[in-house]
């Protein structure tokens, strides 16, 4: 019986499961050696299988290590290559016209990893699509287990372990993972390159996966080098469009090359010279970071960040440095809903004295509320601040001596919306969350975008007391000259007599000239048959309200675009304050999956008419929305305004988001109204069916019961005014309960609702 010199050191010397692979090893004609291997991995719970490409003198030179790019196939491809007749090869020989990774690694001291993007366990059936996204059908995260393998990576082969030496790239469907990966782990990567990849899917956990869009990532990016290249004939690259018209012009950095080419890995060998190139001279770290994150629980830059959402969301960090930082949770990108009701809580990387006080000011955007407090350092130098997903901005000082200037808001004065083409007057209000007041207060306005001009960017403020927001003295005027252009990036300089400095970057979003539409109709909560995926005519009711075909206050709405004799669904922009009171925002997402196979949506908006402040208004409206083209993939975006004019009563009752029970006892409703909500009784009725389980037995017959939600911020209720009704339940036993609602608003419009989900509440007692 003959035994490998592996497995008898696996025998001898106890190697752990996670750090055993088994090799099956190619020298190919070039001397790159190619190898199949696996591993375990206890984030996926399963062997997890890799092809690893080694320089022709990795075995002579025992004492070099090597740079490390992670290579991600696409769809209906595993690390081996394609599943039959491949529409890609590119490891070796003559595939990809000799322009593969055999070739590049024989030429350049790199080693390559492909990763398999299987999802699924032998015992399912076969998953040609991988890595979780696109459909999330698993409790399988590839991110989790991204770090994982460059772990195992870097202690089995010889590897330069940092950032500054490690790159993702991948086509496809890995090319979506190109730049979600390098968005989430800016911390371990240090340049991404993109073949061809899709620019949207839906990712993360199973239970509540969110629609993840590049586009809306940008400031992930600070420091990572990223490149995409396209195909002339990629069926995607009218989705690379939509992307590029906004990380163009908000990442200095970014490179994207177009091939005469198919949806291939086009131009492999110029990306991985990008890669190297990147590995030679890295971007600089920065010093004050930007942050977002699909997952409840994550780390970044040393930084942990812990909530307690159960709902899918996006957790937003802005301008984080030791004197602080924004933090907020939205439902959506980039102007979602704040879930004002998760509890969030930062660690801070070790930036502070150990086993010290600091003093933390908590201010609220939202309601304008701050709270101040101190805080101990740990061992470690750590901070622990607990705060809310709403829009907060946070101070840390070591005293109370220190003013802290940010940015508070921005708002238009001479357009509803910011125009290319056009003078653009804005007023620019700056927050103090520090604990000092500051004086002589100066600002000033860059531009960090191509063809964005500032032409008065100057303002002042005598002074600013600890805690107070104020508008700064001073005209704020600028012109995009570049149509087009989605977005534009600013940087706003501010200063003090003190000698204090604050740099901060934000952004505009443009729209492009446009025509006036009068061919459309408000759908009200009236029955209309419209476009949707693309082609599909649909009947439904659309909108909510009293079906008359006019906007009337409290109503909630759907603007339709009659183009030839179809009516689309459009996504419909104002800053008018009569539209969305309370911060509602409601996007549908339309996706185009089963027309392009790419996995884009199309996103329509729900405006939500204000009681008080409507009637009589007329609210002008940007339109877009989508008609498919005549090449695969293509998708026309079709735009315009139109003048909505809103008239007559309230007859329309609140409406519900959503029912949840939060960690069992707590029961949340998102409630909305165009006014205010004045009553909300919740009944819960035992649900005996459900409760019925074999070997499981009652201590007693369960009751309805009745109770009272609040938004007040009390009887718990986490924030007052969020429109988020919440009531913890108290002295009940486990069981299952159907869950029904009275809702009435202040003018007594009323509405019964029967909850369809069966919710389980466990032992208050």
């Amino acid at each position: 019986m003959k035994f490998s010199i592996a497995l008898i050191f696996f025998i001898l010397f106890g190697i752990s499961e996670s750090t055993f692979a088994q090799s099956m090893t190619r020298e190919l004609s070039s001397g790159v050696q190619m190898l199949d291997e696996y591993h375990y991995s206890h984030s996926l719970s399963a062997n997890r299988s890799y092809r690893i490409f080694l320089p022709p003198n990795y075995e002579v030179n025992s004492d070099k290590k090597y740079p490390v790019i992670y290579y991600f196939h696409g769809w209906a491809q595993r690390y081996f290559g394609s599943m039959g007749k491949g529409y890609a090869n590119y490891d070796k020989g003559d595939e990809n016209n000799g322009d593969n990774i055999e070739k590049f690694v024989s030429e350049n001291d790199v080693i390559v990893v492909k990763v398999d993007g299987l999802n699924n366990f032998s015992t399912d059936p076969l998953n040609l699509s991988p890595y979780n996204v696109s459909s999330v059908t698993t409790f399988r995260q590839f991110p989790n287990y991204f770090l994982e393998l460059i772990d195992f990576i870097d202690s089995r082969y010889r590897t330069i372990p940092d950032r500054e030496h490690r790159a993702v790239s991948g086509l496809s469907m890995g090319g979506f993972m190109t730049f979600w990966l390098s968005a989430k782990f800016p911390d371990k990567i240090s340049a991404a390159g993109n073949f061809c990849g899709s620019t949207e899917f839906s990712a993360g956990l199973v239970e509540y996966p969110v629609v993840y869009t590049h586009a809306e990532m940008y400031d992930n990016y600070k420091a990572t080098h990223i490149r995409m290249n396209n195909g002339t004939r990629d069926r995607l690259r009218f989705y690379h469009e939509d992307m590029n018209r906004v990380l163009l012009n908000v990442l200095s950095q970014y490179e994207f090359h177009v091939y005469e080419a198919s949806h291939v890995t086009c131009g492999l060998g110029d990306m991985f010279d990008f890669l190297m190139k990147a590995f030679e001279s890295p971007l600089p770290l920065p010093e004050r970071w930007d942050y977002i994150d699909i997952y409840p629980f994550f780390e970044v830059w040393d930084y942990k960040v812990e909530t307690d959402r159960n709902r899918g969301g996006f957790t937003i960090l802005e301008n984080v440095d030791e004197a602080g930082f924004n933090i907020a949770v939205r439902n959506f990108l980039p102007d979602g809903q704040l879930m004002t009701q998760v509890a969030v809580k930062v660690i801070t990387a070790p930036l502070y004295q150990k086993n010290t006080k600091y003093y933390v000011v908590d201010v609220d955007l939202r309601n304008q509320q701050s709270n101040t407090y101190e805080v101990m350092s740990d061992n470690e130098g750590r901070l622990a601040i607990v705060t809310t997903g709403s829009q907060h901005q946070i101070s840390i000082a070591p005293n109370t001596d220190q003013s802290n200037l940010s940015l508070a808001n921005f708002s238009l004065n001479n357009m509803e919306w910011a125009e290319t083409g056009k003078e653009i007057e804005f007023s620019i209000d700056i927050l103090n969350k520090g604990m000092a007041a500051a004086s002589s207060i100066k600002a000033e306005l860059l531009s960090l975008s191509e063809g964005l001009e500032v032409l008065s960017g100057q303002g002042v403020l005598s002074s600013l007391k600890s805690q107070e927001m104020a508008q700064l003295k001073g005209r704020f005027k600028i012109i995009n000259r570049k149509e087009g252009v989605e977005i534009a990036k600013f940087l706003l300089t501010l200063t003090d007599g003190d000698g204090g400095k604050w740099e901060e970057e934000f952004e505009l979003r443009f729209k492009d000239p446009v025509s006036e539409i009068v061919d459309f109709v408000i759908a009200d909560g009236k029955e209309m048959t419209v476009i949707e995926q693309a082609v599909q005519p649909v009947t439904k009711i659309v909108g909510l309200g009293n079906g008359d075909g006019i906007a009337n206050p409290g109503e909630t709405i759907v603007i339709l675009v009659k183009d030839g004799d179809q009516y689309y669904q459009t996504y419909a922009y104002t800053t008018n304050p009569v539209i969305n009171p309370n911060g509602v925002s409601i996007r549908v997402d339309d996706p185009w999956q089963e027309y392009d196979h790419i996995g884009g949506s199309f996103k329509y908006m729900m405006p939500v008419i204000d009681t008080e402040k409507g009637a009589g208004e007329v609210v002008n409206f940007y339109i877009e929305y989508w008609v498919p083209g005549n090449l695969s993939g293509q998708h026309i975006i079709k735009k315009g305004k139109v003048r909505v004019r809103i008239k007559g009563e309230d007859t329309t009752p609140p409406q519900v988001q959503y029912v949840q029970l939060h960690n069992n006892d707590r029961i949340e409703a998102r409630i909305y109204d165009g006014q205010q909500v004045e009553k909300v009784t919740m009944t819960f009725t035992p649900n005996e069916e459900t409760s019925t389980m074999r070997y499981v037995g009652w201590d007693e017959v369960k009751k309805q019961f009745e109770v009272q939600l609040y938004d007040n911020g009390e009887n718990g209720d986490v924030e007052a005014g969020d429109g988020i009704f919440s009531r913890q339940i108290r002295k009940r036993s486990s069981y299952f309960y159907n869950i029904s609602m009275k809702i009435k608003d202040g003018l007594g419009n009323e509405v019964s609702i029967q909850w369809p989900e069966v919710l389980f509440l466990k032992d208050t007692y």
